[in-house]
């Protein structure tokens, strides 16, 4: 039936697409040339590029009749913001008794802690610190913190039995029922293993009402330009999809939001041997998830109901660090950067000579183990303590990887921006998938069904075009007759017009066209049995 359909697109010239014509959702990319319009169309986002896997599609979603949410959230002395995050979570969701939170608090002994804070606003809300068992703190001291992956590492160990995670950045706030709208949101994806991942818009961008009224979403599509293969690549920040009405495929993933199955989380730990790394975390979240076979989306404008306070509080600086700050957080402004925004807020705190120097090794050290993560060129020592454990992912590689993030390890100027469609990658190794999700292959027929399938459509198309043959051989025979006669009257010889041989040469094109499918898909039918055959051998 895959065959089948693939024919009928090739030879129609045209596929079914849910695009509104007059207001297809696109995106407006900024280059030295000028800006690039994309027009995009997700419904088709699922199908691969390549012809001969187009029958290949995600696995489907599973969803669960009752489901309960994990929020994960590491704060670094944000008290007071991270207590008002925690309470639009449970006083906005549809279902908050199906809610949990664990949170990472780096605090120092004067600062305000996020339970206390969430319990202040719950107390003034209910009359009680309500949901407060479903909240588990690991507090830390915020003097001893190693940067943002090592709390998230730590965040991850909070996880229990949890259907779907999300990880928040603590200063953010959910719309009204946040819950069903994400899960709804995550099964229009059709993809069990998507990962719901952007920059969340601001808090200017909800309305008075508390909805978001705009037509455009939030998406990350390009990453900053690079002077050399070595430079590690990461987002610029927020472009939006203007008529955003379906999830969006996407490259990048983004800290400040990301809602998935929790298998995602459980399957792909954050790597805790990258003290201090801010430049590259994201691309190699983006690679671990990758290579475990998730596939990264950003919400539609209907599945936009998380936001991110892009401010930051510069009461515990001091007046150099503030002026210095005001500069930088005015950049922030305009490109929306969420882990410039999280590197300030660690760094904004000035230490000891021993201390930043150690801290400046440490985040160097975390940058190499980046590189040799991502086959980037890379000068001095590199940690690989634990790399083949944290990096295990073999469902598709690393090479693929960068093929689709558009990053090259060999030419910086060979980098590419990601935001025009993109389309889904099949599994290299889809075994492993396949054994997470029991009843699900990725190959839909078995290779005798597929060759016996390819063999009836061609023995119908073959029918089709003799039938189609015989007629215009007949039209054509008029034709000839009716132009000779013609030409014995004039005493000329009129050639036959181009609409007059057109359809004998499409029959002629399309003749040929299916013996060099025939003949390929003999030569595919007998490779991949020999592959088979190796992947038993290999596995058995």
């Amino acid at each position: 039936m895959h065959f089948r359909a693939a024919a009928a697109f090739v030879l129609a010239g045209v596929a079914s697409t849910s695009v509104d014509m007059y207001n297809p959702p696109n995106i407006n990319y900024n280059t030295e040339h000028g800006i690039v319009r994309h027009i995009l169309d997700p419904a088709t986002q699922n199908t691969p590029l390549r012809f001969t896997q187009q029958h290949l599609r995600p696995p489907p979603p599973r969803l669960p009749s009752v489901f309960d949410i994990f929020i994960g959230i590491s704060s670094y002395r944000d008290g007071v913001r991270c207590g008002f995050t925690l309470f639009t979570a449970f006083s906005r969701a549809t279902h908050p008794d199906r809610v949990y939170v664990g949170v990472v608090d780096q605090v120092l002994p004067t600062d305000a802690t996020c339970l206390d804070e969430y319990c202040k606003l719950a107390t003034s809300h209910w009359g009680e610190c309500k949901f407060k068992s479903h909240i588990t703190i690991d507090s830390h001291d915020a003097a001893a913190s190693q940067g943002p992956t090592i709390a998230r590492h730590t965040q991850q160990q909070l996880i229990r039995d949890e259907e779907f995670c999300l990880q928040l950045d603590a200063h953010s706030q959910l719309l009204a029922d946040w819950d069903t709208k994400l899960v709804k949101e995550w099964v229009r994806t059709d993809n069990e293993m998507a990962v719901l991942t952007a920059y969340p818009s601001g808090f200017h961008m909800i309305d008075e009402n508390g909805t978001y009224p705009h037509l455009s979403a939030s998406h990350l599509c390009d990453h900053s330009k690079r002077s050399g293969p070595d430079d590690i690549p990461f987002a610029t920040g927020i472009l939006f999809i203007e008529y955003s009405e379906r999830p969006q495929l996407s490259a990048f993933f983004g800290a400040g939001l990301s809602f998935s199955k929790c298998h995602a989380e459980k399957r792909v730990r954050v790597d805790n041997y990258t003290k201090w790394l801010f430049f590259g975390e994201e691309s190699l979240r983006s690679y671990a998830l990758w290579s475990h076979g998730y596939d990264l989306y950003s919400p539609s404008r209907h599945g936009s109901v998380v936001f991110h306070n892009w401010t930051n509080d510069p009461s515990r600086t001091s007046y150099v660090y503030h002026l210095y700050l005001f500069f930088i957080k005015l950049i922030l402004r305009l490109c929306k950067s969420n882990f410039m925004l999280v590197y300030i807020r660690y760094m904004q705190h000035p230490l000891p000579e021993a201390a930043r120097r150690r801290r400046a090794d440490e985040e160097k050290a975390s940058g190499n183990r980046v590189r040799a993560v991502l086959t980037l060129p890379f000068h001095g020592d590199v940690d690989t303590t634990g790399l083949s454990w944290f990096y295990n992912g073999s469902v598709r590689s690393v090479e693929s990887f960068l093929g689709f993030h558009g990053v090259s390890n060999a030419n910086a100027s060979w980098d590419q921006e990601r935001c025009h469609q993109l389309h889904w990658v099949p599994y290299e190794r889809p075994e492993i998938v396949e054994q997470l999700l029991p009843g699900w292959v990725q190959e839909g027929l078995g290779a005798h069904e597929r060759s016996n399938d390819m063999q009836n459509l061609v023995a119908d198309t073959l029918q089709a075009l003799r039938d189609q043959w015989t007629k215009d051989k007949e039209h054509m025979l008029h034709n000839v007759e009716l132009m000779h006669l013609k030409g014995l009257e004039d005493r000329t010889h009129l050639p036959a017009s181009v609409a007059e041989v057109l359809p004998a040469m499409a029959v002629g094109v399309a003749l040929a066209s299916v013996a060099l499918v025939t003949r390929w898909r003999r030569r595919c039918t007998s490779s991949t049995s020999s592959s088979s055959a190796a992947k038993s051998s290999d596995y058995a």
